[in-house]
C-alpha cells in the first residue's frame, strides 16, 4: 500500500504541473486570438471573456487525456533514471503493479474526462454558438469599430466613426453611406446617439449637427440639406439559431441518431474518453529508460506516438462520417492497435525483466 500511495502521487504530481503548463499555454494563446478577432471587430468587447470562457471549458478534455499521458511518462522516467524501478524490481514489485496503480488513477481521470466530453463540452460548444448568434443580430451601433468602416444593413449602409463612448451610445463624427433606390445617400454628423421609440421599441440612430447630400455631383437633383437633427431606424434581425454543429450537439442526441456524422462525433467522443485510459497505460512500457538516458529520454517518441494515435482516430472518424467503413468497425480498430502495441511491448519488457533479476540474484 504504501508503494501505491507513493506511486499514485508523483504521478498526480507531474500531472497536476503538465495540465497547468498545458493549460496556460492553451489559454493564453485562445485569449490572444479572440482578442485578434474582437480588435477586428468580429465580436463585440462585451462578449470576449464570455467566448473566451466558453472556449476554455468546451477544450478542457482534449488537454486532460494529454496531461495524464505526459504525467505518467515523466513521474515513471524520473523514477527510472533515480533508479528506484529497480530497487522496486529487487523488492518483488513489478510492471503489473505499476500498471494496476496507473490503471486506477488513470481510471478516475478518464471518469472526469467522460463528464466533460460527454456533457460540459457539448454545452459549452452550443452556448458559443448561440452567443455568436445573439450577436450577429444586434443593431448595427453596438458591433461599430471606430476608427474603421463598418459595413450595416443588408450591407447598404457604410458608416465611419471616429470615436465611440464606453456605454456604445454616443458617437462622435459620424459619416454614412447609404445606397437607396432613388440614388446614394451621404450623411455627416458632429455626433450621434442611440434611442428607443418607447411605443413601437424600434430602435434609431440620431445624428445632430451635420448635412445630407442626396445624388450625385453635378446633377439636377442633386440637394445639399442641413439638420440639427435627423434620426433612421437600425436594421435588427430577429435572433435566429442556427442548426447545432455536431461538436456541440447533446450526447443523448448523438446517441439516438442514425446520421453518419452524429455516428462519428459520438465515437469521437468515446474515443477520448478510452484514449485517457489506454495511453495511460501505454506510456507505462513507454517510460521505462536506463539511468543514463534521462527522465526525459522516451517523452518525443511518446509524444509522436500520441499524435499518430489521434490522427488515425481522426481518419477513422472522417470515414465513418463519410460512410466508408461501417459503424460496428468506426474508430474501435484504432484502440485495438494501441492495446496489441501495449500488449507487445509488455511482453517484449518482461523477458527482459526477468533476465534482469536473474542476473542480479546470480550476483
Amino acid at each position: 500500500m504504501v508503494i501505491n500511495r507513493y506511486l499514485t502521487r508523483e504521478v498526480t504530481a507531474a500531472l497536476t504541473a503538465t495540465f497547468v503548463l498545458l493549460m496556460l499555454i492553451f489559454v493564453s494563446t485562445t485569449f490572444v486570438r479572440i482578442l485578434a478577432d474582437a480588435a477586428e471587430g468580429d465580436y463585440p468587447a462585451d462578449v470576449v471573456f464570455t467566448l473566451f470562457g466558453l472556449k476554455v471549458l468546451s477544450n478542457l478534455a482534449l488537454v486532460l487525456p494529454l496531461s495524464f499521458f505526459l504525467a505518467v511518462l515523466i513521474a515513471l522516467g524520473r523514477l527510472y533514471k533515480d533508479s528506484e524501478m529497480a530497487a522496486m524490481a529487487a523488492c518483488g514489485i513489478g510492471p503489473r503493479r505499476v500498471l494496476r496503480v496507473v490503471f486506477w488513477e488513470g481510471f478516475t481521470v478518464a471518469a472526469v474526462v467522460a463528464g466533460l466530453v460527454l456533457y460540459l463540452s457539448p454545452w459549452a460548444a452550443a452556448r458559443h454558438q448561440q452567443v455568436l448568434d445573439e450577436v450577429s443580430a444586434r443593431p448595427e451601433i453596438e458591433n461599430i469599430v471606430a476608427g474603421r468602416f463598418n459595413q450595416a444593413g443588408e450591407g447598404e449602409h457604410l458608416l465611419y466613426v471616429e470615436a465611440i463612448s464606453e456605454d456604445r451610445r454616443r458617437l462622435e463624427n459620424v459619416f454614412v453611406h447609404s445606397r437607396q433606390p432613388e440614388g446614394p445617400v451621404l450623411l455627416t454628423a458632429q455626433r450621434g446617439h442611440q434611442e428607443t421609440d418607447r411605443e413601437t421599441g424600434y430602435r434609431y440612430l440620431v445624428l445632430e449637427d451635420g448635412y445630407r447630400y442626396d445624388g450625385e455631383p453635378g446633377r439636377a437633383d442633386y440637394k445639399v440639406v442641413e439638420f440639427e437633427r435627423h434620426r433612421f431606424r437600425l436594421y435588427r434581425p430577429e435572433v435566429d439559431y442556427s442548426d447545432l454543429r455536431d461538436k456541440a450537439k447533446p450526447t443523448a442526441e448523438l446517441w439516438q441518431s442514425g446520421n453518419p456524422d452524429d455516428t462519428a462525433e459520438l465515437q469521437r467522443r468515446v474515443s477520448v474518453v478510452l484514449s485517457t485510459l489506454l495511453m495511460g497505460l501505454l506510456a507505462v512500457p513507454l517510460s521505462r529508460t536506463n539511468p543514463r538516458q534521462g527522465r526525459y529520454a522516451r517523452l518525443f517518441v511518446g509524444v509522436m506516438i500520441y499524435l499518430v494515435y489521434n490522427n488515425l482516430v481522426t481518419v477513422a472518424e472522417t470515414w465513418v462520417a463519410k460512410g466508408k467503413v461501417a459503424p460496428v468497425i468506426g474508430v474501435w480498430w484504432v484502440h485495438a492497435l494501441v492495446l496489441v502495441l501495449m500488449a507487445g511491448t509488455l511482453f517484449k519488457q518482461s523477458g527482459g525483466f526477468a533476465r534482469m533479476l536473474h542476473r542480479e540474484a546470480r550476483a
